[in-house]
């Protein structure tokens, strides 16, 4: 029977959740934009694919073997956003409440955790095994039971995938960093090398060692290699490798894998994923903390609307409230508080669904856009936004950056077809508005 195993790069993917979604906050400004995105993975993504273990493995804090070799190791890397340090906490809370443990080994890195553990498991075949992951070097342990699994994309590196992306097999990953250099990790590179003469090279020798033992048989006038490798190791670029030999072996080991780690406490029955552990009391209840309703088990969800509920709601859906409401905002307001609701929290999909505009207590109103409710005409609210956004009137937002992006997307639209309106009913169908 096959076992389904997720090896999850901490830092790689909490980064990438931190810049998949635009910063956004609770009401009390808690920052909460990757702690969402993770909490969403596992409610979503994670519900759906059924992995049978996960383990989560965290770089350690501090230097590490590589620190020793090369002084200047991820040098480059900028410091972590503070926007994104401040949600650790909540997303290290998140996980132990999911009951997930997080594996941090001290001295090393976890990419050398994870190659270790990529091996060991690899030995298993009923073992199919994804690694999480955005990191150059992972992609040397790609193999038919090893994938590298980009979870945004929903795309899965195989062999042959692998070898699109870096046009060498695998296996020669290592070499091929080792050659080009990696600027994320600021692994130095062979100058002058571009990765098409690495590609050329890696494919016909396969291994950094062997490119130099032909670069030392040109030297002596003893080498029989194809016509394209000598196109690549002629003059400027021989004299380059010849140069460069042993910055170029450092690099190798700088991008080298440590798959031999003592492990051996490491039991994967420990890590076994219960799809209903995420749906805890104690969880719920963090969710609720965090605002995050929408991720709630539908028992969790009040039914309460703007309608029944003691706030006194005016919805604007035709083009003669419309005109109230911007006769009334122009002849006696100067600032107004303004919200939007939209079908998705990325703004390239995101449809708006309604904006919400609040004049003082008494005065709140609900253009609808989508609902079953009365709703205004698309290319009126478009041209009462742009007209909005226009004017001198102050506009009060939660998370204005994004209602902008949102609005920008609304009014860019022009007047469609029927079939828009076809379009609207399918995502009220899907909303179940």
């Amino acid at each position: 029977m096959t076992k389904k195993i997720y090896l999850i790069d901490w830092n790689s993917f909490i980064y990438r959740m931190f810049f998949a979604l635009p910063e956004f906050s609770t009401k009390d400004w808690r920052v909460v934009n990757a702690t969402f995105g993770m909490a969403k993975f596992f409610v979503g993504q994670l519900k759906k694919e059924k992995p049978d273990y996960i383990v989560f493995i965290k770089d350690a804090k501090g230097k590490n073997f590589r620190h020793d070799l090369y002084a200047e190791y991820k040098a480059t890397r900028e410091r972590m956003p503070d926007s994104l340090r401040s949600q650790i906490g909540d997303i290290e809370e998140m996980i132990a409440r999911m009951w997930i443990d997080i594996i941090e080994i001290p001295g090393y890195e976890a990419d050398d955790v994870i190659g270790t553990l990529a091996v060991r498991l690899a030995r298993q075949s009923e073992n199919e095994i994804y690694i999480l992951s955005g990191d150059k070097d992972l992609y040397a342990l790609v193999n038919e039971q090893v994938k590298i699994y980009d979870t945004q994309r929903k795309k899965i590196s195989w062999p042959q995938e692998t070898f699109d992306k870096f046009g060498i097999p695998a296996w020669c990953v290592r070499d091929y960093l080792a050659i080009c250099g990696d600027s994320s990790d600021n692994i130095p590179w062979i100058a002058g090398i571009w990765p098409k003469k690495a590609q050329v090279l890696l494919n016909e020798f396969w291994t950094l060692e062997k490119i130099y033992e032909i670069v030392d048989d040109i030297e002596n006038k003893r080498a029989n290699i194809s016509e394209e490798s000598q196109k690549v190791l002629k003059w400027k670029a021989l004299e380059k490798f010849i140069e460069w030999k042993e910055l170029a072996f450092l690099s190798q080991k700088l991008a080298t894998l440590d798959c031999d780690m003592d492990l051996s406490d490491f039991d994967l029955n420990d890590y076994i994923f219960d799809k209903w552990e995420i749906e805890t009391p104690e969880l719920i209840d963090f969710f609720k903390e965090l605002e995050f309703f929408s991720l709630l088990p539908q028992k969790e969800i009040k039914k309460d609307t703007w309608i029944n509920t003691w706030k006194k709601v005016q919805i604007v859906g035709d083009e003669k409230w419309l005109s109230d409401l911007e006769l009334d905002i122009y002849s006696n307001h100067k600032e107004i508080v303004i919200d939007t609701e939209t079908t998705s929290l990325n703004v390239r999909e995101a449809k708006l669904v309604w904006i919400s505009i609040l004049l003082n207590e008494n005065k709140i109103y609900y253009i609808n856009l989508m609902h079953r409710w009365p709703k205004v005409n698309f290319s009126l609210a478009q041209i009462f936004v742009k007209k909005l956004l226009d004017s001198e009137i102050r506009l009060i937002a939660h998370n204005f950056k994004y209602d902008l992006q949102i609005f920008e997307n609304f009014i860019s639209k022009s007047e469609e077809s029927k079939s828009k309106t076809e379009n609207n009913e399918l995502w009220q169908m899907q909303l179940g508005l």
